[in-house]
């Protein structure tokens, strides 16, 4: 070691180390750039494997000599030119064979890099001691052959591990680690195999010819420099030109792909597209275009002016004979006038064109067909003005029509009339029939409105309720009117079905009854109800009692809302017992109104108005609570019947609302019985089944009330699985009377027996009846015989000792003076 070192720095000029530990890396890193692009591949790879391999073997043949050239042995030295020259080919070859070892073995490039470092060790080495053998002077070289081994060993060793560093990645920070480690390797080898070498100097030789000079040889590796500095600036340019024309390249297939995808979007848009330079040409036009304005592709290909394509549209005969409109609009200018228009062509394909200018001068403008789009705007602002199941005027056209009317009336004199017309029998066909039976129905009757009508307007209002619009006066409005019910006193056909529907008829004049539509209107509608209430299948002109009649209902409305907000109503029970014992069972409960002013009000008044109004949901509820929180109190065997309007059946939340008042009240939910009718049913069957069943799942007991007087109570019966059901008072009033009534009583009560659900006997007045009834095993009983409806404080005795209750129950006249 110390050998070594003495040999650097007392043997070597100082500048040379570094020199030549520079002038060797940049040799080793432009071989190494060279080396990578023969393993890339190409045409090329040949020659740039030659100049990989001259460029490592003249940059280590260099170092050699720039090491030798300040190198001072003690005598003069020369350099033998043949020796030395083979010297640089053996570096060369050395070189070339391991950087052609790396070429062929891609699979296993990392052992690969180990062999092919170890053979370019091989070749420095060589190169080295042919170098030396090169040197002439006077005298001769003793080695020291444990550092000659050791400088070849470090050579081999190094330039395999740079090899393999290189062969890793192909990066730049790769590369100029694996040329570090290659320059470790040469200068190593060198400065320790040049301190094994001990030069003796010999005065007996004659002086020999010295051969190169020190000047040729720094000539000859200022010249290897400078070749392997022109192949890094080949490399470097090279690989710059390669790096841009790869960019060229990738955007030119990204160009061809965006080009080929815009043409694809622009052929297959649903709108035609043309885009007009500053000169006017047409540089993009695609096929929706073509299509839409009817050019040819020919004229097209040319790139021709946006004025050709103008004039085309003028050489259109069939446009020009067709459309005169539309020649004078191409000829003011046509489509150059347009931002957003709307244009209907000769063949009746509505374009909407829209233009956006450019900078230069030109514009793109974008032609949509909205002819479907136009269509369908008219077909819904037609279906928004009239009923799309009959095709008729809709209530809003309607008042169009009468306000049209009315304002002409006012300026130009004359009369008119509104009718209102409702089918009588309507629901009746929806409920036996179904509603397509019904809506088959209404068509036919707007067919038969239009065709007495004539002039005047026939709307449908909604439901089975029209309305007729006439020019005319009383006469003509009376006499279209009897015309009109005249329709339908036979029953028509409706397909197949032989349907009979009535019609009734409120007819309200124009001026005589109003100048704005909302008091024809009103008046027409209160002409109708008057009709129907008096028998229906007529009709009826408002007359001025009608509104004093409608002034009564409201203020009768009136009253009961503010009866209901009061808690004025009353309850009264009437009694229900065992039909077989007479024993008390319970009580039905039914709604009283004391007026202050008029008095009692029956039932038979406020309910259907409560019905009409929409105030029987609040007063069902009150009835409701109201008859839950009375039972609780009563003796624990003795139940409550309520009865339900149609209208309740309308809230969904029908259920909760019952149970809440049940645990409001604390009444158990067996003891109430909730009494409905079959219209609840038969109205919308899903819905009320629906919740029918959730009543009877909390425990409360369902009953139909009034069985045997509805469309299709047997249906009714089949569709939810009732605990009761009540007899009607009609048919066992008939009992002794009419034969037939006693037939139906039977029969219901052995269809009772069969479905094995309870009945009650509705209307018992006599001794005769209960023990009709009683023969005939029926199960319950309620009439005026056991008991009238009265407050539940008259009943006080029988609530408070159910023993006594059943007692005097068990004899309908001593129930009778204890209710008197």
């Amino acid at each position: 070691m110390y050998r070594a070192l003495a040999c650097l720095t007392d043997q070597h000029t100082p500048w040379v180390v570094p020199l030549a530990a520079c002038v060797c890396w940049i040799s080793c890193y432009v071989a190494l750039l060279l080396e990578q692009r023969v393993r890339k591949g190409g045409a090329s790879a040949p020659a740039w494997l030659l100049a990989a391999a001259f460029s490592a073997g003249a940059g280590i043949w260099s170092t050699h000599f720039i090491g030798m050239l300040g190198y001072d042995p003690g005598v003069v030295v020369g350099y033998e030119m043949a020796t030395t020259l083979l010297s640089l080919i053996v570096a060369v070859a050395g070189a070339l064979v391991a950087f052609t070892l790396l070429r062929d073995a891609h699979q296993h490039a990392f052992w690969a890099g180990a062999v092919a470092g170890l053979v370019l060790g091989g070749g420095i080495a060589c190169m080295h001691f042919l170098g030396i053998a090169g040197v002439v002077l006077p005298g001769r070289f003793d080695w020291d052959p444990a550092l000659a081994l050791a400088a070849t060993a470090i050579g081999c060793s190094l330039s395999g591990a740079a090899l393999m560093v290189h062969v890793r990645r192909g990066d730049a920070k790769t590369r100029m680690a694996a040329a570090t480690i290659l320059t470790a390797a040469i200068a190593g080898l060198h400065f320790l195999a040049m301190a094994a070498a001990r030069v003796i100097p010999d005065p007996a030789l004659e002086t020999p010819d010295l051969g190169l000079a020190r000047g040729a040889v720094a000539g000859g590796i200022a010249v290897m420099m400078a070749v392997i500095l022109a192949f890094a600036a080949l490399a470097l340019m090279l690989d710059h030109l390669r790096t841009i024309n790869a960019a060229l390249a990738r955007q030119g297939v990204a160009l061809r792909e965006k080009t080929l995808l815009l043409d694809m979007t622009l052929d297959s848009m649903d709108q035609g597209l043309i885009m007009v330079d500053g000169r006017g040409l047409v540089q993009v036009c695609n096929e929706r275009a073509l299509a839409l304005l009817d050019l040819p592709r020919a004229m097209m290909l040319a790139s021709p002016s946006y004025k050709a394509v103008l004039r085309h549209q003028l050489q259109n005969r069939e446009r020009n004979r067709t459309d005169r409109s539309y020649r004078d609009w191409i000829e003011r200018g046509g489509l150059d006038q347009a931002h957003v228009h709307e244009r209907v062509r000769p063949n009746g394909l509505v374009l909407e064109i829209r233009t956006v200018p450019l900078q230069d001068g030109g514009f793109v403008r974008t032609f949509t067909d909205i002819t479907q789009r136009k269509a369908a705007e008219a077909e819904v602002a037609r279906l928004a003005r009239h009923d799309i199941l009959t095709g008729l005027p809709n209530r809003g056209l309607f008042r169009e029509y009468l306000d049209a009317r009315l304002a002409d009336i006012a300026v130009r004199g004359g009369t008119g009339a509104v009718l209102y017309l409702d089918l009588d029998g309507f629901k009746g066909v929806n409920d036996t029939l179904g509603h397509q039976a019904g809506d088959d129905l209404l068509r036919s009757v707007a067919d038969r409105l239009r065709s007495v009508v004539g002039d005047g307007v026939v709307a449908r209002l909604g439901g089975d309720e029209f309305a007729v619009l006439l020019s005319g006066d009383r006469q003509e409005a009376i006499a279209i009117a009897e015309c009109l019910i005249g329709l339908f006193e036979a029953p028509l056909w409706v397909g197949a079905q032989r349907i009979a529907v009535g019609l009734s008829v409120g007819i309200a004049l124009a001026p005589e009854h109003g100048a704005s539509p909302e008091c024809l209107y009103r008046r027409a509608d209160l002409a109708l109800y008057r009709a129907k209430a008096e028998g229906r299948g007529t009709y009826r002109v408002f007359a001025s009692d009608m509104d004093e009649e409608a002034e009564e209902r409201r203020v009768l409305e009136s009253d009961l809302r503010q009866a209901l907000a009061d808690d004025a109503l009353s309850l009264h029970y009437q009694p229900q017992v065992d039909g077989a014992s007479g024993v008390l069972v319970g009580f039905e409960a039914l709604v009283r109104w004391t007026h202050p002013t008029r008095g009692q009000i029956p039932p038979s008044v406020f309910v259907p108005l409560a019905e009409e109004t929409g105030l029987i949901i609040a007063l069902g509820d009150w009835v409701l609570r109201e008859a839950c929180r009375e039972a609780a109190t009563w003796a624990p065997s003795l139940k409550v019947a309520v009865n339900l309007s149609p209208r309740q059946f309308q809230k969904p939340d029908l259920p909760e609302t019952v149970l809440a008042v049940l645990a409001q009240t604390g009444l158990s939910p067996e003891r109430l019985e909730l009494e409905v009718t079959e219209s609840v049913i038969i109205n919308d069957m899903a819905r009320a089944i629906s919740i029918l069943r959730r009543l009877k799942s909390f425990g409360v007991r369902i009953s139909m009330d009034d069985f045997g007087t509805g469309y299709a109570s047997l249906a009714t019966l089949q569709a939810f699985p009732f605990d009761k059901m009540k007899i009607d008072r009609s048919f066992v009033a008939q009992l002794g009377v009419d034969p037939q009534a006693a037939v139906i009583v039977r029969a219901v009560l052995s269809l009772g027996r069969s479905l094995r659900m309870g009945v009650v006997a509705e209307g018992v007045e006599t001794a005769a009846q209960r023990r009709f009834l009683a023969d005939e095993a029926c199960g319950e009983m309620q009439g005026y015989l056991f008991g009238k409806p009265q407050p539940i404080g008259d009943y006080a005795g029988m609530l408070s000792l159910p023993e006594s209750a059943e007692a005097i129950a068990a004899h309908p006249a001593r129930l009778a003076r204890a209710t008197a």
